[in-house]
């Protein structure tokens, strides 16, 4: 649907208000009735490429009824707008165009919408110029989307940061001024300064005047776990096997959620929690237990929340399996992982790899550990069989073959007798192609004592090769006990790997 259109004719709205359901059709939604009305939501579409090319795009308009039906009610689409202004800081119909087919499917399918302005950096690293853009681009919106439901709402600016903090106060004010002129009554979002953080909300200056603010914060506490792994955060990027517990880091997480709780009660303002999550590198049972009490946390305090995120790290949805990653998706809504324990198994069809695969196949999945660390993604050679690998750059054989390796984690749980099968591209950089690199391919618990199904030692060669090993599961294990391990410690050379991928009960008939 054009938005021209949506705004411009009164029947327009009015169908699009009853297609979308009764929850949607109100003339004004108080910021109060909208945090209990967003209850559990999702970061979607920031770093997707369909922004610059629709036909590379992962996530699809199809994909909103996804999240509604798998128990979320909010979307914050998170808009990297700057990239699309002109040098007169002018969105591009392109721009809309992308936006709006999003907005009307998340409509649709009954979901409330935060437009999120997530150009946080950008405004880190130069103030001056980007007031005058994050001004420029509410004008625009706040034009573009006056006549949408009051369930779609506006977020100013997603973590304002570094010298955006001294500012940040007067740029609430300034944009409110212009969202209020065309959205009087549409309810803003807004959070404190350093990156959204709980213990700045006592600087924030809202205005007395203006009703319909909601107050959100962030939070990845204790961050040692939840960033362990992530490149981009060069004090955690080589920190590893961080655990989370309920018992251990509840209290922290009650105190903390209480301060923002009295902050609450005392100024009137209700909360978004508009992102939490554990990143993908670390243990995945810590990070179910985590994701899970943060969620309950905010429930038991009457917030909103919204998970970071839909696709990418922190994974939510696997988009190319098209399918919801159990133990994260369980832990967020917990009723639902319970109607797919007590449903029927479906029919699998046993032509369909992807039906099979219980891991995460990409190549980000790998976690190498052992000395050296900077293991690097690389484009393969052309005529290889895959088009990128994990480069694992080994010079000298270590002591133990388990010195040196790279694992990766079973995100869904085995059954006893589930057959496994690992799927592993692997290639060594030898001197000639006569020499042959040892290694052992391991499906294995992922914590002491590191029992394995099985222990298939291979050799090896400069050849891109798939190597195939088999275990038969001995009992049942709980999703993400179980990891995919390549012990690489006798290599002298570097060695290269596709994406991990490990299936269960694999058995293709005859064509």
């Amino acid at each position: 649907m054009k938005r021209n259109t949506f705004v411009g004719a009164f029947g327009a709205v009015v169908l699009t208000l009853m297609a979308c359901g009764p929850d949607m059709a109100q003339a004004e939604m108080s910021p109060q009735a909208q945090v209990a009305a967003m209850k559990r939501g999702v970061n979607i579409l920031g770093y997707d490429p369909l922004w610059k090319d629709p036909a590379k795009a992962r996530f699809q308009p199809r994909l909103m009824s996804v999240i509604r039906e798998g128990g979320f009610n909010t979307v914050r689409v998170n808009l990297h707008a700057f990239q699309h202004m002109d040098k007169d800081n002018r969105l591009s119909p392109f721009y809309f165009s992308t936006l709006d087919t999003m907005v009307d499917a998340a409509n649709k399918a009954g979901l409330h919408v935060i437009l999120d302005l997530h150009n946080f950096n950008e405004c880190a690293e130069d103030v001056k110029a980007c007031r005058p853009k994050i001004m420029a681009f509410w004008t625009q919106m706040a034009e573009h989307y006056k006549d949408a439901p009051d369930t779609v709402m506006f977020e100013i600016l997603n973590e304002p940061h570094g010298p955006v903090n001294a500012v940040w106060n007067d740029m609430i004010a300034e944009n409110l001024k212009i969202i209020r002129k065309t959205n009087p009554r549409r309810n803003v979002i807004v959070g404190p300064t350093s990156w959204n953080n709980l213990n700045d909300l006592e600087g924030l200056r809202l205005p007395a005047d203006d009703p319909h603010l909601i107050v959100t914060f962030h939070y990845y506490e204790p961050f040692v776990f939840t960033h362990q792994g992530a490149a981009w955060t060069p004090d955690f990027k080589d920190v590893k096997g961080v655990a989370w517990t309920k018992a251990e880091g509840q209290a922290r997480l009650d105190a903390d959620f209480d301060k923002v709780k009295a902050w609450s009660a005392r100024t009137g303002r209700p909360i978004l929690l508009g992102e939490f999550g554990a990143y993908d590198k670390g243990p995945l049972d810590s990070r179910v237990a985590y994701t899970d009490a943060v969620a309950r946390a905010a429930e038991a305090r009457n917030w909103a929340w919204a998970y970071w995120q839909f696709d990418s790290d922190f994974i939510v949805y696997d988009i190319p399996a098209d399918r919801w990653v159990k133990p994260i998706h369980g832990a967020l809504i917990p009723e639902q992982a319970a109607k797919v324990e007590t449903a029927q198994t479906p029919q699998v069809d046993p032509n369909d790899v992807m039906a099979h695969v219980i891991n995460t196949p990409k190549l980000s999945s790998w976690n190498a550990y052992g000395a050296p660390q900077n293991a690097t993604p690389v484009q393969t050679a052309e005529g290889a069989p895959i088009r990128s690998a994990l480069r694992i750059p080994l010079s000298a054989a270590q002591p133990n073959a388990w010195d040196v390796g790279a694992v990766a984690q079973i995100a869904q749980p085995v059954k006893a007798g589930d057959k496994l099968q690992a799927w592993v591209w692997a290639r060594a950089a030898t001197p000639d192609a006569a020499t042959r690199v040892p290694l052992n391919i391991l499906i294995s618990l992922n914590k002491a004592p590191w029992t394995a199904l099985t222990n298939t030692p291979v050799q090896i060669s400069s050849e891109w090769d798939m190597y195939v090993v088999q275990a038969v599961a001995d009992k049942d294990y709980e999703a993400g006990t179980l990891m995919l391990a390549l012990q690489l410690g006798k290599s002298a050379y570097p060695i290269e790997l596709g994406a991990p991928v490990v299936l269960r009960n694999y058995a293709p008939t005859a064509q």
